[in-house]
């Protein structure tokens, strides 16, 4: 245990030598990880090596002062049994880690969950997951809040582009740091560390990082004319009535991408006189995972919400679940109030279901040719004909060619079947925001 020792010195005061005190300790020899170094290389969880300290003092009292607030470190009494703590400071950072992920099942949504151990895997793992929880200091923290805010080579999946070097965002850098923080808040629980070093080293509000010449975002809300001009090319040009039905729904309601994705038949409300209001029922989200979809809750309770919706839209939903969705009316057998509004579609490899063909569901566009590419005999090569993004199609997808099984993925709506610069955003209209009724 610390304990103070007297020694000689060359200082004198009167004419009267002038003694110094040390403070001397042993504590546990630690590698460059800061994890304890076994005195047995064969026993890694055996007895592990002591290093003596010491530190010298003017004056007793000092001395005395820092021997005390030793003791007090060696001593200090936490609510576990000595046995389970003896070694929680010697613990990497990737055990409180495990902890913590553990104490979110069933706390959070699953999503949240994954996402946080995920950016626990990609930014705080390779720096901290081996180190000693009690060895990881404010200098450590301070040195990785400037890697966060360095800027680094930009991910490339191909390995001849030059290297560009990019800045994260201030949205990827808060949750790597709040991440650690609480990591380490786990630790401060558990008694193996006194204090958090992430609270002394705030991350600030904004970042020397952001270029100041940089615009700031400003929204732009779609007009009534935008709108329809986008589900206009969707319908008659690229021949997906359902799909433009599916933006003009999105755009005119205020619902989120996975909150689309989430309708069924049965949260539809449909009034008894056409031209009244109608109404969506918000009470699931779905968002498309490797190998299927990944049904959620909205984003907080005041997320799970009926919306209202003009008349004209109610009719149109109405006419779509009559005559268009195989499990939309009411008054057939086959009504399903459990399928998904908006169907996906099939993929160019996917198996079809008997009697079907690529070419069969999928609609019938006009094409044209390049005129400066032509064959050897002068002819215009065909082989390099594409849709004519004007002409309206010929015919339209049919209604078989969807997959009413499975729910609209929004995101490659966006991808796929918008074009205008402008398009993207018709899917994306945050909530809440006010709908205009365009002219009927």
């Amino acid at each position: 245990m610390p304990h103070i020792e007297k020694a000689e010195t060359k200082r004198t005061k009167d004419g009267k030598p002038v003694p110094s005190y040390r403070v001397r300790w042993t504590e546990k020899a630690r590698d460059e990880h800061g994890r304890p170094i076994p005195f047995n290389p064969n026993r890694p969880d055996g007895r592990a090596k002591e290093v003596n300290r010491q530190r010298t003092f003017r004056s007793k009292e000092a001395a005395q002062e820092y021997c005390d607030e030793l003791n007090a470190k060696r001593h200090r009494v936490v609510a576990a049994s000595p046995s389970e703590l003896r070694k929680l400071g010697d613990q990497a950072l990737g055990y409180f880690a495990h902890q913590y992920f553990e104490g979110l099942a069933g706390a959070v949504k699953p999503r949240y969950a994954r996402e946080t151990e995920a950016v626990y895997k990609r930014y705080i793992a390779d720096a901290f997951a081996t180190r000693a929880v009690a060895s990881i200091t404010a200098a450590d923290i301070r040195r990785f809040r400037a890697d966060l805010l360095s800027p680094r080579p930009k991910r490339s999946y191909r390995p001849d582009e030059p290297v560009e070097m990019v800045t994260l965002a201030r949205t990827t850098i808060k949750p790597a740091y709040d991440v650690l923080r609480r990591i380490l808040d786990v630790a401060v629980v558990d008694g193996a560390i006194p204090a958090n070093p992430v609270h002394s080293v705030p991350l600030g509000r904004t970042t020397a990082t952001v270029d100041a010449d940089t615009p700031e975002f400003e929204p732009r809300p779609l007009t009534a004319e935008q709108v329809g001009a986008v589900t206009d090319h969707i319908a008659r040009i690229q021949g997906y009535p359902i799909y433009a039905l599916a933006v003009t729904t999105s755009a005119y309601s205020g619902l989120r991408a996975g909150e689309l994705a989430g309708l069924d038949v049965g949260d539809v409300g449909l009034p008894e006189v056409e031209g009244s209001n109608g109404s969506l029922r918000v009470t699931r989200t779905r968002r498309a995972v490797r190998g299927g979809f990944e049904t959620g809750t909205p984003k907080s309770k005041r997320s799970r919400r009926t919306v209202p919706i003009d008349g004209w839209l109610a009719d149109d939903l109405r006419r779509y679940l009559y005559e268009v969705h195989p499990f939309g009316n009411p008054d057939s057998a086959d009504y399903d109030p459990n399928t998904p509004l908006f169907p996906g579609r099939y993929a160019m490899g996917e198996t079809l279901p008997d009697g079907l063909t690529q070419d069969a569901i999928r609609p019938e566009r006009a094409t044209v040719v390049d005129p400066e590419i032509r064959r050897k005999n002068g002819a215009a090569d065909r082989r390099n004909a594409t849709y004519d993004p004007t002409a309206t199609c010929i015919r339209p997808a049919p209604s078989e060619g969807y997959k009413w099984s499975v729910p609209i993925n929004p995101g490659n709506i966006a991808d796929h079947y918008l074009s205008q610069p402008y398009a993207r955003s018709a899917c994306r209209t945050p909530a809440g925001t006010t709908s205009v009724t365009p002219s009927r």
